[in-house]
């Protein structure tokens, strides 16, 4: 998942790609390197590893935040278990963004906001403070009114056991 992921974002307009891993991060990186993503891609790509993985998601958002280059103004979170989440709908995401750069950018999907989202550099502390599970949904509620929402049904679909991957590829539907 992470490399079909990987090289879906790669065929968007990011400018770079940052791989959060924690739990098997040596297997994962390894996989990624076997799969030659880094030759596939081209945008910069680079690994990071969340110390604190075991904390959840909010402690991987920060880890891939905090190794941002100063470059980068905003910070695309995508999720690798989104699996029917497509270039088109992340590049519209991205054209949003850059329309309304000082707005949050975010999908909708069973009637919450949350990720894919992308964030301007100005909430780059609060994702870099996040520890929890919860990921950044505190911060778009926080600051849901600069949020643009994105109807994003497909974000709802994501493979958190081996059960619902077998789901998924016999084509029933995953929505949480």
């Amino acid at each position: 998942m992470v490399v079909a992921s990987a090289e879906m974002l790669s065929q968007t307009t990011i400018n770079g790609l940052s791989i959060v891993l924690g739990a098997n991060a040596q297997a994962i990186e390894k996989t990624l390197n076997q799969a030659t993503i880094k030759k596939r891609l081209d945008i910069q790509t680079s690994y990071v590893f969340a110390e604190n993985w075991q904390q959840g998601m909010g402690a991987s958002i920060a880890a891939g935040v905090t190794s941002l280059n100063e470059k980068y103004t905003h910070v695309f979170i995508g999720l690798a278990d989104q699996v029917a989440i497509c270039a088109e709908q992340c590049n519209l995401m991205l054209t949003k963004s850059r329309t309304h750069p000082n707005n949050i950018v975010a999908a909708i999907y069973n009637g919450k906001l949350g990720a894919p989202a992308i964030f301007p550099r100005i909430y780059f502390a609060q994702l870099a403070a996040l520890s929890n599970d919860k990921g950044a949904r505190d911060i778009l509620r926080e600051h849901v009114a600069t949020v643009l929402g994105v109807d994003l049904p497909e974000a709802a679909k994501d493979i958190d056991t081996q059960s619902d991957l077998l789901s998924y590829i016999s084509g029933i539907t995953l929505d949480k």
